[in-house]
């Protein structure tokens, strides 16, 4: 069973998956050139290791169809922290900097074409590429623009939540209109670039508009013509450029956070909660782990040290991003974005079947939803039926999750902004929620005293 990708969209051929892997028809015109792209031994280095592990499944004299793995799952820009936004841009750029030597480019400039494999940011569409055009230093540039770098400037004055959330309402970005309203008058200043590849280019155009000169300019645009070296100097330039959009953390907050981390390193100072979902994980050996409001991502590394592929989201950018950092530093199989478990990702692109729903993609062998319940029960004002409905999407086999106590600190925070009745909220009343959903529910004691670990099976 053939599921298509491309949406007829692509001149060079089709795209779709079959068999847990994806296959392009390559049309016969185009044959000769990619086989020599898959030649280019600087591009042979960079399969698998940022562009995509491409091969050839099938050849005759007048057809081509290249293969390669199925990344999942998948995620995207609007689930991305800034600072996997950014990897993605340099990325993009990097690669067109290997394809100078093949006198090529990339036509796409865009993060739909990036998946990542835990934090490793992979160019998927390898029909992207083709030759430089003399009167172009880039022909994708704007859309990079739109699609990387001035969301990236958003983030930054503002934060990722409002990048996000524009790149969900579009894929074609943000406009140069767009942004120049958006960014403060200080922008410029802090980044004195600006000027050449936003406020200027902005104000020509604007003048040809006004003056109906438009055909004059592209007229003279084509007059022009463009060296390797020149190139070659345009990518260093850009890549210097999304460089200086800093986006690190403090040195103290990454200072608590690794201080924080650390125990889930070393099993010996394991506590009882940490030891039991330890010992479950390495009894039942789930091959996959998503890990449902993650925080800080200390049990999606527990996780991910004991053999399992893992998605960990959460509402939080500062802990998503600090978990993308130490899971990038480690190696670890761990996938960190965005994600509210009860506001995920819609299914949407075009006829809104582009794009799965976050909990279809991010559903696995076993879920994980520790210190969540009472903060879904009591601020987000949901039932015990409605919240074991909602993590049970995300559960093949197995859910591990944690009933707080009234009396906890935690819950007594979280109390303070509340005064609703809340004398259904006891341990009897989830279990028989849970067993509503999973054939079997056994408890265990978890830390601090009085909280309680529940295992759920299918």
């Amino acid at each position: 069973m053939k599921r298509q990708l491309s949406a007829d969209r692509d001149p060079v051929g089709a795209a779709y998956i079959k068999d847990q892997k994806v296959y392009r028809d390559i049309r016969g015109e185009f044959k000769d050139y990619f086989l020599s792209i898959l030649n280019e031994p600087k591009v042979n280095q960079l399969l698998g290791k940022g562009l995509v592990d491409t091969s050839i499944s099938n050849k005759s004299t007048s057809s081509l169809t290249l293969e390669h793995p199925l990344i999942s799952p998948p995620s995207y820009a609007y689930e991305w922290p800034l600072p996997m936004l950014k990897d993605a841009a340099l990325l993009t750029i990097d690669i067109n900097l290997v394809l100078l030597e093949k006198e090529a480019v990339l036509k796409d400039a865009t993060p739909w074409n990036i998946l990542y494999r835990n934090t490793s940011p992979i160019w998927v569409d390898f029909t992207s590429i083709m030759p430089q055009e003399k009167d172009l230093l880039w022909v994708a540039y704007d859309q990079f623009c739109r699609t990387f770098l001035y969301p990236l400037l958003i983030g930054y004055f503002f934060s990722g939540r409002v990048t996000r959330a524009l790149l969900l309402e579009s894929q074609n970005g943000i406009s140069p209109q767009e942004a120049a309203k958006l960014l403060p008058g200080t922008a410029k200043f802090k980044f004195g670039w600006l000027n050449s590849r936003l406020y200027f280019p902005k104000f020509v155009i604007d003048l040809a508009h006004k003056s109906g000169s438009e055909q004059d300019l592209v007229k003279r645009s084509q007059k022009v013509s463009f060296t390797s070296s020149s190139r070659q100097t345009f990518f260093e330039s850009l890549r210097k450029d999304v460089n200086s959009i800093s986006l690190s953390q403090g040195s103290s907050d990454w200072s608590k956070y690794y201080a924080d981390i650390n125990t889930f390193f070393e099993s010996a100072r394991f506590d009882q909660k940490q030891r039991k979902v330890a010992e479950l994980i390495e009894k039942y050996k789930p091959k996959t782990i998503v890990d449902i409001g993650c925080n800080r991502g200390g049990y999606a590394i527990l996780a991910a040290q004991r053999g399992a592929q893992v998605t960990a989201f959460d509402t939080d950018e500062d802990s998503v991003s600090l978990l993308y950092k130490i899971a990038k530093e480690k190696n670890l199989n761990i996938l960190p974005i965005i994600g509210d478990v009860l506001y995920p990702a819609p299914q949407c692109g075009w006829r809104g079947q582009e794009f799965q729903s976050a909990p279809k993609r991010f559903r696995a062998q076993m879920a994980l939803a520790l210190a969540l319940v009472h903060h879904l029960a009591i601020t987000q004002i949901q039932t015990f039926d409605r919240i074991v409905l909602t993590l049970s999407e995300y559960a093949e086999k197995w859910l591990i999750t944690e009933y707080i106590p009234l009396d906890d600190p935690r819950s007594q925070e979280l109390l303070l902004t509340s005064r609703r009745d809340m004398s259904w909220y006891t341990l009897d009343a989830f279990v028989q929620s849970l067993s509503k959903e999973f054939r079997q529910v056994t408890t265990f004691p978890s830390s601090p005293a009085g909280r309680v670990l529940c295992f759920c099976e299918r």
